[in-house]
C-alpha cells in the first residue's frame, strides 16, 4: 500500500480532530477529500476545505451537513464527472481506470 492510500485510509478512519486538522493540509487532494467526507471532521475544517483549490475537494466539504461555506462552482468543473464521484478515494487507483 503506497504512503497516498494510508493517508487516506487514515484520514476515512479517524475520530481524532489534532489528526483531521493536519491531514486537511496534505498535499494530496484525495486525503483532503477524504477529510471533508468524515462526519467527524469539524467545521471550521470543513469551511476551510470548502475554500480549497481543488474543485473536488471543495465540492466535497461543501456537500458535508457542517458546511457553512457558500461555494459557486463552474459549470465546466460540475461536468467534470470526477468532481462529482463519490467512490472512496482509497480504491481510486483500482476504479478510475474502469471509469469511461
Amino acid at each position: 500500500m503506497n504512503e497516498e492510500t494510508q493517508l487516506i485510509l487514515k484520514a476515512k478512519n479517524s475520530h481524532c480532530i489534532n489528526e483531521l486538522a493536519k491531514l486537511s493540509s496534505n498535499p494530496y487532494s484525495n486525503v483532503r477529500a477524504t477529510v471533508a467526507k468524515n462526519t467527524v471532521t469539524p467545521v471550521t475544517i470543513i469551511n476551510t476545505l470548502a475554500k480549497d483549490c481543488v474543485a473536488r475537494v471543495s465540492y466535497l466539504a461543501t456537500k458535508n451537513n457542517k458546511c457553512q461555506v457558500k461555494r459557486e462552482f463552474r459549470s465546466e468543473d460540475l461536468k467534470h464527472k470526477c468532481i462529482r464521484c463519490i467512490k472512496d478515494e482509497s480504491i481510486f487507483y483500482i476504479e478510475c481506470v474502469k471509469c469511461t
